[in-house]
């Protein structure tokens, strides 16, 4: 049947006026769907012996005697697809390793999702701090389900949304959104370790009922998880832990209870740019007391940090929730225990420099101008025009300048959209194999 259905495809891209290729087929009892690309848009054919119930139809063709219909890839028939193959309807996290990706284009982000999958890990995609705004969270939600359904093979996945406030979740969640984190580095009290002493006095005396008791928890106390691992709590340090952390329990504790009146499946996460191992214990301890079922938590440990160790070590020990890193390069990960694999890892942009690995040999002048604005857009001098075209896909392979491109993606897809959604078109295979190259897990 394939042979037959393609040589049809080619009589509907006639029709349509593109080139149009066919990536895989869902079979269903009734019918069999099909996603399509061109290369400016995402399609989807139904062959079917009723009338498809999604909207917008373009052309439809006689085909063994049902009918081939084919739609665009619309929210809209996207999530009626939904309710016809459960394999696009996204989950919680699940997996040992969870991977949370944004990419400009849907094309590169089934890319990404085929890649991922392969290598046994659960990814996501969604939106970053899109402040509720629905048409972009729609956006998103829209790449996240074409990267499901043209990823390569029926894998469960997830969309998530990272806001600064958790009232931006409200949109997120009428759409159908999975999980949920929170931008805790702006509810951080961070004036607080500049306090003097006196000011710490005075603020000691107007804590309420419920700041005292966790205070009592741990003032003057030590915690230990291992032979060389001991939190203290002595009591200044305790007092600056708990008026900068406090509010931020409030304010899960808010979103988690918003949230599970939803009466939706959802997973909750906060993030960091940088949390010491003594906010880590305080905040997961507090939170459990309270009932929050929180789900990740981002320490935001850069690469060779001391406390990472710290970090993994308090996550097994308190247990109910996995780690999370922001990894902007698969190279740069760093050496997590062979046993203790439950991570959730972020990387904003992850094909793109595959795709420009890809442009690198095809069209050298190409790949000049596009890292010369990404070099420009982020301030970096470097002499381009010495390098010589043969060893123009060796500079992606070093992690600076991966980073940089990473960085420049959505500029770069503004300026040249057409031509790298094109490039996508034609050179899909080899743009998915130095994806699955990159991905050393």
């Amino acid at each position: 049947m394939v042979a037959e259905l393609e040589q049809s495809i080619r009589q509907i891209a006639e029709r349509l006026g593109q080139e149009l290729r066919l990536s895989f087929v869902f079979s269903g009892k009734d019918r069999v769907f099909f996603p399509l690309e061109s290369r400016e848009a995402q399609y989807f054919g139904v062959l079917s012996l009723e009338e498809p119930p999604f909207e917008g139809k373009l052309v439809t063709l006689d085909f063994q005697g049902k009918r081939l219909s084919v739609f665009p890839f619309t929210l809209g028939n996207a999530l009626s697809l939904r309710d016809v193959i459960p394999e696009l309807t996204p989950t919680t996290l699940c997996g040992e390793v969870s991977w949370g990706v944004v990419e400009e284009s849907p094309a590169l982000l089934s890319l990404v999702f085929g890649a991922l999958w392969e290598k046994g890990v659960f990814p996501l995609s969604g939106a970053c701090a899109a402040e509720g705004k629905r048409e972009e969270l729609e956006k998103a939600l829209q790449s996240s389900l074409w990267g499901a359904f043209a990823g390569g093979r029926r894998g469960k996945f997830g969309v998530f949304s990272q806001e600064e406030a958790w009232q931006f979740f409200k949109e997120a969640s009428s759409l159908g959104y999975t999980v949920y984190i929170l931008e805790g580095e702006g509810h951080v009290r961070k004036e607080v370790f500049t306090w003097e002493r006196a000011q710490l006095k005075e603020a000691f005396f107007r804590l309420s009922s419920r700041e005292k008791e966790a205070w009592k928890r741990y003032c003057d106390r030590s915690f230990r998880f291992s032979q060389d691992f001991v939190l203290s709590f002595p009591e200044e340090h305790c007092l600056r832990i708990l008026f900068a952390y406090f509010p931020l329990l409030d304010i899960l504790e808010e979103g988690f209870a918003f949230l599970e009146s939803q009466d939706i499946p959802f997973d909750l996460g906060v993030s960091f740019e940088k949390l010491p191992p003594e906010a880590h214990f305080f905040l997961a301890e507090e939170l459990h007391r309270r009932g929050v079922d929180f789900h990740v938590l981002f320490p935001g440990v850069p690469e060779g940090d001391s406390d990472l160790s710290f970090h993994i070590l308090l996550a097994r020990t308190i247990g109910g929730y996995r780690l999370g890193f922001s990894c902007r390069d698969p190279d740069s990960l760093p050496s997590f225990p062979e046993d203790w694999r439950a991570l959730y890892l972020f990387s904003a942009h992850l094909g793109f420099p595959a795709l420009l690995e890809v442009i690198a040999p095809e069209d050298p002048d190409l790949f000049r101008r596009l890292l010369e604005e990404a070099f420009e857009a982020s301030g970096v001098s470097f002499a381009l025009e010495a390098v010589p075209n043969r060893e123009l896909p060796g500079i992606l392979e070093k992690p600076f300048f991966r980073n940089t491109v990473r960085n420049a993606a959505p500029l770069l897809f503004a300026h040249h959209r057409e031509t790298l959604e094109a490039y996508l078109f034609t050179f899909e295979s080899a743009i998915a194999r130095r994806l699955r190259e990159r991905l050393r897990l």
